[in-house]
């Protein structure tokens, strides 16, 4: 009990692209930002993690899956994945740099 039922996904969270201060804002939450560069149309098939996965858009575009639910993610969003929720993504056609974060 106590688990999140659904992704949670926030556009336009961080008012500020300024990467510095939202990898300070992320690690405030607990998490470790690992910054992720992925060239246009890269694919992540399904797939699930054991933790909490965040995911911090800088640049770019990606469409994300999440149990069926699509989420059209750009800079400023930020996207909750709880564990062992299957997801998956395309890289837009500019590419995608974001931080990628899991949570213990």
């Amino acid at each position: 009990m106590g688990e999140a039922l659904a992704a949670v996904y926030q556009p336009h969270f961080y008012k500020t692209i300024d990467r510095d201060s939202i990898a300070h804002e992320v690690k405030q939450e607990g998490f470790d930002p690992l910054p992720i560069n992925d060239p246009p149309g890269h694919v992540y098939p399904p797939h699930r993690h054991a933790t909490t996965k965040l995911l911090v858009f800088l640049k770019g575009s990606m469409e994300v899956e999440v149990t069926g639910q699509k989420y059209s993610c750009r800079p400023g969003d930020k996207l909750v994945i709880p564990g062992n929720f299957e997801h998956s993504a395309v890289v837009g056609p500019e590419g995608c740099l974001f931080f990628w974060s899991e949570k213990l």
